[in-house]
């Protein structure tokens, strides 16, 4: 049995060509399982400079003497320890305290001053702190690795507290010494 093919290849490849191209021209078919949605977006801007210092880091009345020696305050707890000959007066010895305003799961990273400078007042005298920032109300402490890597927001309003440790000279002149140190917090 023998097939005879009557026609040719290049009609065959012509009407092919004139119903692809007849198809490009077809008029829209209405869709009539179309359907569609809408939905609301919106957006929360956190004002980032919510960072207040409420209380001065005081260090109080000293009485140097011998070979001097240093003040502390605790920053997670505020109490106060002297080290070598020095003495403090009953005064007011206060670690600093900040308060954060930041939404409850916003992470952030708190960086500071590792030291304060103070100088005497109408004199060039200083003595030198060196500063700890301790989160302490409302903020837990994210770990990669067993490393710190920021701090979490757990309710509205957090603290940060600072302490340290002040050098006196035992010779350290007397005076008031002034001194300013920066806190910041940046949101992650």
């Amino acid at each position: 049995m023998f097939f005879r093919y009557s026609g040719s290849v290049i009609g065959t490849r012509m009407a092919l060509r004139t119903l692809l191209a007849g198809a490009l021209f077809l008029p829209a078919i209405p869709a009539y399982a179309a359907d569609e949605a809408t939905a609301d977006a919106a957006a929360r801007v956190i004002d980032s400079t919510r960072l207040l210092n409420v209380e001065a880091l005081q260090f109080g009345q000293i009485v140097p003497s011998g070979s001097g020696g240093a003040v502390m305050i605790n920053a997670n707890t505020g109490n106060v320890t002297t080290i070598g000959e020095v003495v403090t007066i009953a005064s007011t010895q206060t670690r600093a305290r900040f308060t954060v305003d930041a939404p409850i799961g916003v992470v952030m990273i708190l960086s500071g001053d590792p030291s304060v400078e103070l100088t005497r007042v109408g004199g060039t005298e200083t003595m030198t702190a060196s500063l700890i920032h301790r989160p302490t109300s409302g903020l837990i402490t994210l770990t990669l690795f067993g490393l710190p890597i920021g701090l979490l927001a757990t309710s509205p309003t957090q603290e940060i507290h600072t302490g340290g440790s002040l050098v006196v000279a035992g010779n350290q002149a007397e005076g008031v010494y002034e001194g300013t140190f920066t806190l910041m917090i940046a949101y992650l």
